[in-house]
Parts: C-alpha cells; sequence; structure tokens
C-alpha cells in the first residue's frame, strides 16, 4: 500500500518526460509546446522522480528505498511505454 504513492509520482514522472520530447507531445497533449513550456514540462519530470526516491526512501530508508524507488522506476517506464503505445495507436482501414 505505501507503494502507490511514490509509483504514481514516478509515473507521473515519466509522462512529464514524455511530454517534453516533440515526438511525443501531439499524441499526449494534442498540441506542441513552447521552448520554455518544453523546458519546464522536462524539468518537472526529473523533479518528479526525485520526490518518488525521497518518498521511497522516508519509508523505507535511504538503502532500502533506492532499491524499491529502481523497481518502481522499471514499472513507471513499462506503463509510460504502455501509454504511449495506446495513445499513438491508428485505427486499421
Amino acid at each position: 500500500m505505501m507503494h502507490i504513492l511514490p509509483a504514481t509520482v514516478i509515473v507521473a514522472g515519466f509522462l512529464a518526460l514524455a511530454a517534453s520530447m516533440k515526438r511525443h507531445q501531439r499524441d499526449l497533449l494534442g498540441r506542441l509546446l513552447t521552448h520554455v513550456q518544453t523546458r519546464s514540462t522536462r524539468m518537472a519530470g526529473w523533479f518528479l522522480l526525485g520526490i518518488g526516491w525521497a518518498v521511497d526512501a522516508a519509508l523505507l530508508g535511504p538503502a532500502m528505498g533506492t532499491i524499491v524507488w529502481c523497481g518502481e522506476l522499471s514499472l513507471g517506464a513499462a506503463l509510460t511505454v504502455t501509454t504511449l503505445n495506446w495513445r499513438t495507436r491508428r485505427p486499421s482501414r
């Protein structure tokens, strides 16, 4: 149960990092972002990944928190890739 908050924050961080890439902006947001918005989104993504580590370290201690954080990073990356594949799927004709 204590993994839900950091895992959610990590998924949000990965989605923000994906949204900071021009390649994914139209698929996730429906439009292209300005340079300032792209940079802010990238910084927010890295910040959220760091917050995920801080929450895990606070709950489990720095050593075990880092190990659990690495597992949650893997889960977050997989969910982000799945979301991107789902959002970019085009209907076949």
